[in-house]
């Protein structure tokens, strides 16, 4: 936002007072014949409404000239603003995906219909996600096993779950014996909208696309529209050798599953020279357990504490994750930083005294191609001066 002293030189906000006493010394001058502007009388609260619109004025001028520049408009603004550079706030995408449905008797075919619901079971806060068949699907007889696609019940990063969380199916099914989401079974990210900030970092580097020839910037602002691309790095460093380029996308799930891939490619193939050669390929993803011990006020209740600092650090840990502000818990997807943690640790939970990092015991910084993923998260909760964990 631009500062008040900024916004006071070009737009000033007047003094209601001082306005109110200026009009009445104006009418004087004039020989206005009214001269009874007693506080509660008529002329009083003409002349008040009066001022008060001139001013209310004057602040929508302000916000209006705030709002004319990129690097300050607030979110509506800058949707609209947006359009000036032919760019428009990716819109959330539902996730797809394969469940495997394991048969124990498999002699007859199996079908299973649009909109069947799979989801998974509660978790700490009583949450269950919902996915629902895509296509009417048939297990064919003498098939001890098959895949179902489905899609996410609302759009978002969140159902970008690992493997082995979609067990349950809400309509019963003859002869199967288990269902599971495997490892990969992701077809298409979910994603949630567009952070602002990463919108606004977006547009502003609109004037990239403008350049001749394929830059790096160029290649990598294009790429970035695509929904479900987190980010993008290019090595045009010849890295397989005299005219190559890899290009390298996190998607909101951390790897980057082939349609993601696809679909850049598809978005950049007409920055494609006759004797380049790009590469598309998905970051690395690391997972990282983690265990701390979580000390609070020593007459506190660890009640639910467990449950809650888990929920909180999972929460944290997804990548594209953000507060209540808006503003995104992690700013490097390829590091952990632990005051990270400990500070979300800090403002959510009540009577926070301190945390002890068991795993990782230090910050984890990796390389470009690799982001950090959650793993096992796990929370001892210690009350100061007491030694009952849960």
């Amino acid at each position: 936002m631009i500062s008040n002293e900024i916004l006071d030189k070009v737009c000033p906000l007047p003094n209601e007072e001082q306005e109110m006493e200026k009009i009445r010394a104006e009418l004087d001058a004039e020989g206005f014949i009214i001269n009874n502007f007693n506080k509660g009388g008529i002329f009083y609260l003409i002349i008040r409404i009066f001022v008060t619109i001139y001013i209310e004025l004057k602040m929508l001028a302000r916000t209006i000239i705030n709002n004319l520049f990129i690097q300050h408009a607030d979110e509506d603004w800058l949707e609209i603003k947006a359009s000036d550079f032919g760019k428009a706030r990716k819109e959330p995408v539902k996730a797809q995906g394969y469940v495997s449905v394991y048969r124990e008797e498999f002699q007859n075919a199996l079908p299973i219909t649009k909109g069947h619901m799979f989801k998974t079971l509660p978790d700490a806060n009583g949450k269950e996600l919902k996915f629902y068949a895509v296509d009417n699907t048939i297990i064919h007889a003498g098939e001890e096993t098959g895949k179902v696609l489905v899609e996410a019940g609302e759009a978002g990063a969140g159902y970008n779950i690992p493997a082995g969380k979609i067990t349950v199916s809400m309509i019963h099914l003859e002869g199967v014996s288990h269902i599971r989401n495997e490892e990969g079974w992701l077809y298409l990210e979910g994603a949630d909208i567009e952070d602002i900030e990463a919108f606004r970092e977006r547009i502003g580097e609109s004037w990239s696309e403008l350049a001749e020839r394929t830059t790096e910037d160029k290649l990598k602002n294009v790429a970035r529209k695509v929904p479900g691309v987190l980010d993008i790095r290019v090595d045009a460093q010849h890295p397989r050798g005299q005219g190559t380029t890899d290009i390298i996308i996190t998607g909101a799930g951390g790897t980057a599953t082939d349609e993601l891939l696809r679909k850049v490619e598809e978005a950049t193939a007409y920055l494609r020279g006759n004797y380049d050669d790009f590469l598309y390929k998905s970051s690395t993803a690391i997972s990282q357990d983690i265990s701390v011990e979580l000390y609070i006020a020593k007459d506190a209740s660890t009640e639910g504490i467990k449950e809650q600092a888990e929920s909180i650090i999972g929460i944290m840990m997804q990548l594209g994750a953000q507060n209540e502000d808006g503003e995104a818990y992690r700013d490097e997807m390829n590091c952990l930083y632990l005051d990270e943690v400990r500070h979300v640790l800090m403002e959510r939970i009540e009577g926070y005294k301190r945390v002890k990092f068991l795993e990782p015991e230090e910050d984890i910084e990796l390389g470009g191609d690799a982001v950090v993923m959650p793993g096992k998260v796990s929370v001892t909760v210690r009350n100061v001066g007491g030694s009952y964990g849960i």
